[in-house]
């Protein structure tokens, strides 16, 4: 399970989770939890803490600050998940320029000339779309790339629903 999943399940079971001092995770109401929960809860205790400790994401828009670190492993996505994150970013930017666009082009030339140097110019414009898209949405690569399957799926049920 995912820390989101675990977030989710325990939601779904009618209990809230928060992080409180000292490292510790509050499960409200914390009487009757079950016990296959505690024994999710207690395996999953670090990542949910650092999930519900994490900053909220900057959103929609956001430029992302100008010394964001680069990211030097040559990234591997597949055909699909490029597509996705570059659309994710050119719906922000409507193909304009803009204080996001301009982000995006000094992103992509800091690639070329630093570690993407010998990378295609696809992976250049991806690592610069992913890394803008990581930080607004506060998530890594594996999550970002997991949140737009999932919205991908929902979009094409709820497609298939209204024409079915």
């Amino acid at each position: 399970m995912t820390t989101a999943e675990v977030f989710q399940h325990a939601c779904q079971l009618g209990f809230q989770l928060e992080p409180r001092p000292g490292g510790k995770l509050a499960v409200i109401p914390g009487d009757n939890v079950p016990p296959d929960l505690v024994d999710v809860l207690k395996a999953h205790k670090a990542e949910l803490l650092d999930w519900l400790n994490r900053s909220p994401c900057p959103g929609w828009g956001a430029v992302p600050p100008v010394d964001l670190a680069l990211v030097t492993v040559r990234p591997h996505p597949t055909p699909q998940d490029r597509e996705r994150v570059l659309a994710y970013l050119l719906r922000q930017t409507e193909d304009r320029p803009g204080p996001l666009a301009a982000w995006l082009v000094r992103r992509e030339n800091d690639y070329y000339q630093g570690p993407g140097a010998k990378w295609d110019c696809g992976l250049i414009c991806y690592a610069a779309a992913r890394d803008a898209a990581s930080w607004q949405l506060n998530c890594n690569e594996c999550e970002l790339l997991g949140f737009f399957q999932a919205t991908e799926e929902v979009a094409s049920r709820l497609d298939h629903r209204r024409r079915g």
